[in-house]
């Protein structure tokens, strides 16, 4: 039996023992463009060797009962150290030695060994990235080694989750590896036949970076960027970046490092004009012969035939997929099946201030059925309460494109002019200075219009609501949390009418629970915060953030998991507790601590490692102290007469503010039951065998559910592409109109300047910048700054030992800001793009007071690639401010802070 084939042999004929790469390479060739010579180890010789060494059985059991991240990393671990160097057919070796020596005859050339996995780059899953590669391998023995160990990437922990979340079955995979002559690029990038950003399909989109193309793929190194015509092969626009580190082999240590760019080379192009133009030609040509758009990688180096020229080589070619169930006319329509992309008018003014941690990163269909009525009915609903709008203007329009609360690719945002039109309404403020806190500055062309007639309303009403909110609040929170026990616990039984029941019932309590929320921030917190600040401001002492309160719900996560730290509670109350919370909390697909308490058992586990004077309680106490210090500071400077007032407000202030996170508490628990209900519905649907995973649920909306439409599968698998290409994009935080999207690879420039948000705990502190997409305590280190996108309770072990927080989004009332100013710490919220302009391992100042973040010293560009979770290596500066420094500046800084309160969404 022959396990090998030349790339040539490689087509369609062949696919199923080939794989994808394979077989794109093998399409590149049949065209006669140049790809480098190399050849396939088949299927054939992964099924046997595997069968030979009887581990088949034992990776299927292994790998189907992995569901969670956690097991499916110990799963990994365990099917990995099954694939050992014996197990290789004495056949096989040889056939592989054979081929490789043919390669060079007379020498060991280097390769890259390539896996090329039969169940990669389909439209149903792309596996891009998922399996292993391994460049420069010399000699026969270690390219038959390092198939061996492409082998045994088909079961990498996020392969095996990958293909869980797709149904893909473990049993009957196997794996083909791509072996090629190894191409020392000077040059390398990606390209694709379109705009990845829009779609458009008349032009050609060139990446290239100095060296070699693993840097453009990991974006852990700059790019250029160039768009060319694809009818003329002319540019017609371009992006010349600043190179200065580069992936190349180092001859010396035998390996591919980061190595530095000379100042020349790492400012100018990093291709040619010829060679940009044979790039594109080639990408005109790959996609003639694939018969679709092409996503390719592409390396240029000096070959022997060319003298000192250099040439273009194609290195692997897949069909683009992220488009592939989209029109080919341009940009992303208003799909009637695509519900996470809307329409604006072209001058409405939109923001995404508050609403991303409530609502994080781009949301599953379903979740934005349930958020996107609610948000619009509590704001609406709030507004009522408080005497501003009618009863007919706080009706929720059912066409989504009608409402002022919309999604662009995949995000919430909020329409500016209808809180400007809130602000116009309400005494006490006005339309331009509520949009200059949301925004920081007023456009303009906005349009505003005072008015007074809203004002016998508002004055009825408005007292009513602060007065019977909070009572209210804490009914309905004592009466979710029993509800929520039992729905969960009856889950598990449910039918489907049961199922969808508990569902309604679940969607009514998270409207009531967002509404009433909406109506305590309008109605109780911002009137408080804002007496607040009129107090501080006049009296001159004291500051909003020692004055409005302290504990609540938010607190209440990080005592009981330090509870559990030092056994005064067990695991099983604290996920009694708080199971609904966990990482991205906010998208019904996530996982909370309630069914995968493993995170929370290591943020147990982190925080019983901290010594005792890190006690929370012992933080609260200060702060107490601290209150009970500047209450008495205020009170001395406050005239007599008017001082029993100034001591009410302060006493509602301290109750009132804090119920923010009971409310938030409220509906979260409601959230989950629908979660549990999708997931409990998604698990029948399985068995009837009507959709292919019980995650597909997450892709239907709620009416869907209840009435499951026939073209499902299709639905689903259109809406799993349209979301997966959103999650490549970045949008503003604010615009008019349409929003511009961006390919969300865009790592900070050491020219950038400084971060600017809005300031809502004070302090000044130094030290080094940590920047996480998710709360990976395990990368962190005592005393360093914690820049991220959003915060839930699932950061606060990372939030518990950081010097400062830096945060994209939020406002004074976000979950950061409230427990940084809970633990002492500066805190800058609303930055929009500090997670990408900044880097781990940057030298950072902030400034929790006037909400700014001055970048002192820029780490090397690797460190941003640690932080976005690129590669496993975890450099780091040494240099950081002590901890008793910081909380001395703290103190200092204490009292001339003043807290920007702004408008708040339900999240």
């Amino acid at each position: 039996m022959t396990y090998l084939l030349p790339l040539e042999d490689c087509g369609d004929a062949n696919a199923d023992r080939v794989g994808g790469k394979a077989r794109g390479l093998h399409f590149l060739l049949s065209q006669q463009l140049p790809v480098p010579p190399g050849f396939v180890v088949t299927t054939d010789a992964y099924r046997d060797c595997v069968a030979a060494a009887g581990i088949d059985a034992q990776i299927t059991q292994i790998a189907a009962q992995a569901t969670t991240p956690m097991e499916c990393q110990a799963a990994s671990e365990q099917i990995r150290a099954l694939f050992t160097d014996s197990m290789l057919l004495a056949d096989v070796a040889t056939e592989i030695t054979q081929h490789y020596l043919a390669l060079d005859p007379g020498h060991e050339c280097a390769v890259a060994v390539r896996s090329s996995a039969t169940a990669e780059d389909t439209a149903e899953a792309s596996f891009a990235g998922q399996q292993d590669t391994y460049l420069f391998i010399s000699g026969a023995a270690e390219v038959t080694r390092h198939v061996v160990k492409c082998w045994a990437s088909l079961y990498t922990a996020q392969a095996i989750g990958y293909r869980a979340r797709f149904g893909i079955k473990h049993a009957g995979l196997a794996m083909a590896v791509v072996v090629q002559r190894m191409v020392p690029a000077d040059a390398a990038g990606v390209m694709m036949s379109l705009d990845p950003a829009t779609g458009d399909d008349s032009c050609i989109y060139i990446e290239s970076a100095i060296g070699l193309g693993e840097g453009v793929v990991r974006g852990d190194v700059g790019c250029d960027r160039f768009w060319v015509d694809k009818a003329t092969l002319q540019l017609t626009r371009q992006e010349i970046n600043h190179k200065q580190r580069a992936h190349q082999f180092v001859p010396e240590m035998n390996e591919v490092r980061m190595v530095d760019v000379p100042e020349n080379i790492a400012r100018a192009p990093a291709l040619s004009a010829t060679e940009l133009e044979e790039l594109a030609r080639l990408a005109r040509q790959a996609e003639s012969t694939f018969g679709s758009a092409v996503d390719m990688e592409w390396a240029v180096a000096i070959a022997a035939d060319h003298g000192t020229q250099r040439k273009v080589y194609l290195l692997q070619a897949r069909a683009e997929t992220a488009w592939a169930a989209k029109p080919k006319t341009g940009p992303v329509k208003n799909d009637a099946w695509d519900s996470l992309h809307g329409v604006s008018a072209p001058h409405s003014h939109w923001t995404t201030a508050n609403y991303g941690e409530a609502m994080p990163g781009v949301l599953s269909p379903l979740s934005w059925d349930f958020w996107g009525y609610s948000v619009e009915k509590a704001m609406r609903g709030s507004f009522h309460a408080l005497g501003a709008l009618s009863s007919r203007e706080a009706e929720v329009s059912p066409d989504p494109n009608q409402r002022f609360t919309r999604i662009f690719y995949g995000r919430p945002a909020l329409e500016v002019e209808y809180l400007a039109a809130m602000g116009d309404r309400m005494p006490g403020t006005t339309g331009p200075l509520v949009v200059q806190d949301i925004l920081g500055s007023v456009p303009d062309d906005l349009a505003f219009a005072p008015t007074m007639r809203r004002y016998p309303f508002i004055f009825c009403r408005a007292p009513w609501a602060f007065m019977t909110a909070p009572g209210r609040l804490r009914r309905m929170s004592a009466e979710s949390a029993p509800w929520w026990h039992d729905c969960i616990a009856r889950s598990g039984t449910m039918d489907y009418a049961t199922a969808i029941a508990t569902m309604k019932e679940a969607n009514r309590r998270f409207v009531n629970g967002t509404t009433l929320q909406a109506i305590v921030l309008m109605g109780v917190v911002t009137p408080l915060y804002n007496a607040l600040g009129v107090l501080v401001k006049k009296t001159g002492v004291g500051d909003t953030a020692a004055l409005g309160g302290f504990g609540g719900a938010e607190m209440d996560v990080v005592i009981d998991i330090w509870r559990a730290s030092r056994g005064e509670i067990d695991d099983a109350t604290l996920v009694a507790l708080h199971g609904y919370h966990g990482p991205m909390e906010g998208e019904l697909a996530s996982v909370v601590w309630r069914e995968d308490a493993s995170p929370l058992r290591k943020l147990v586990a982190e925080y019983a490692a901290r010594p005792e004077d890190q006690d929370p309680r012992r933080h609260l106490q200060e702060r107490k102290r601290i209150a009970e210090e500047v209450t008495r500071q205020v009170l001395a400077v406050v005239a007599p007469l008017k001082r029993p007032l100034v001591r009410l407000l302060l006493k509602l202030a301290a109750s009132g503010i804090p119920l923010r996170g009971v409310a938030k508490q409220t509906f979260l628990r409601a959230f989950d039951v629908i979660r549990t209900m999708a997931r409990r519905i998604g698990v029948l649907l399985l068995e009837q065998a009507m959709i292919d995973s019980v995650d597909d649920v997450f892709y239907l909306t709620y009416d869907e559910l209840c009435n499951l439409p026939g073209n499902a599968r299709d639905l689903i698998k259109l809406r799993r592409q349209r979301r997966a290409y959103y999650q490549t994009l970045n949008i503003p935080g604010e615009w008019i109109g349409m929003p511009t999207a961006t390919r969300a690879d865009h790592v900070g420039d050491e020219h950038d300047a400084d971060v600017r948000g809005t300031g809502v705990s004070p302090g000044i502190v130094e030290g080094i910048a940590r920047v996480l997409q998710t709360p990976d305590f395990e990368q962190v280190k005592q005393g360093e700054i914690l820049v991220s996108p959003t915060t839930d309770p699932s950061w606060s072990s990372v939030m518990f030992i950081s010097s400062a927080l830096v945060v994209d989004i939020g406002g004074a009332l976000s979950h950061a800001a409230i427990v940084a100013r809970e633990l002492g710490i500066p805190c800058v919220v609303n930055t929009q793009d500090g997670s990408r302009r900044l880097r781990s391992g940057d030298r950072i100042r902030v400034d929790g007071a006037a909400g700014t973040v001055e970048i002192l010293e820029r780490s090397s560009v690797v460190d941003n690639a640690v932080a976005l979770g690129r590669t496993s290596a975890t450099p780091r500066s040494s240099t950081t401010t002590s901890r008793s420094t910081e909380r001395a500046r703290n103190t200092i800084a204490f009292s001339d802070c003043q807290i920007s309160v702004r408008m708040v969404s339900p999240g």
